[in-house]
């Protein structure tokens, strides 16, 4: 198998999104690891740009960079356990997560879109009310477990 390098996205390649899910049981992440290399590619762009547009702290690592990681954050680079310039794991992984919410949304439509949203539930009889979960205004991706993985990346509001 020839590895597919993505573009605009924290995950580079094919083998590593598919590396990165690994045995994951999740339906959603099973037909992700399945699809073709250009619908990988597509879901884990749109999650980099979701991660992307986070109110994240520090400043770019080079003016000039296309995507917001690597960093400095604090003065410090925000990279590997070596502090080396590259997208560190927590972002990578959240890029897979995010990626991985996304398709899933997208396959399922209903009721998980809503869901997403942040609605717990919603009523029709007599008139029209919905409830919304606790902090649905500031979930900022669709996926909670991607947020975890960026949570020391962000700024105050939406740590």
């Amino acid at each position: 198998m020839v590895d597919t390098t993505f573009s605009d996205s924290y995950i580079e390649t094919d083998a590593e999104l598919e590396t990165l899910i690994g045995s994951d049981p999740r339906t959603a992440a099973t037909a992700l690891k399945a699809a073709s290399a250009a619908t990988q590619e597509w879901y884990c762009a749109e999650a980099t740009r979701r991660i992307d547009a986070l109110p994240l702290r520090g400043s770019l690592y080079e003016y000039n960079q296309d995507l917001a990681f690597p960093r400095i954050i604090d003065g410090v680079i925000a990279g590997n356990e070596d502090l080396n310039a590259v997208v560190p794991d927590p972002v990578k992984r959240a890029c897979m997560e995010e990626a991985i919410a996304i398709y899933q949304a997208g396959a399922s439509g209903g009721i998980s879109e809503l869901q997403s949203q942040g609605i717990q539930s919603m009523s029709v009889g007599g008139k029209l009310s919905y409830t919304f979960v606790q902090g649905a205004g500031k979930q900022g991706l669709k996926s909670a477990a991607a947020m975890r993985y960026m949570r020391k990346y962000l700024g105050a509001a939406l740590r």
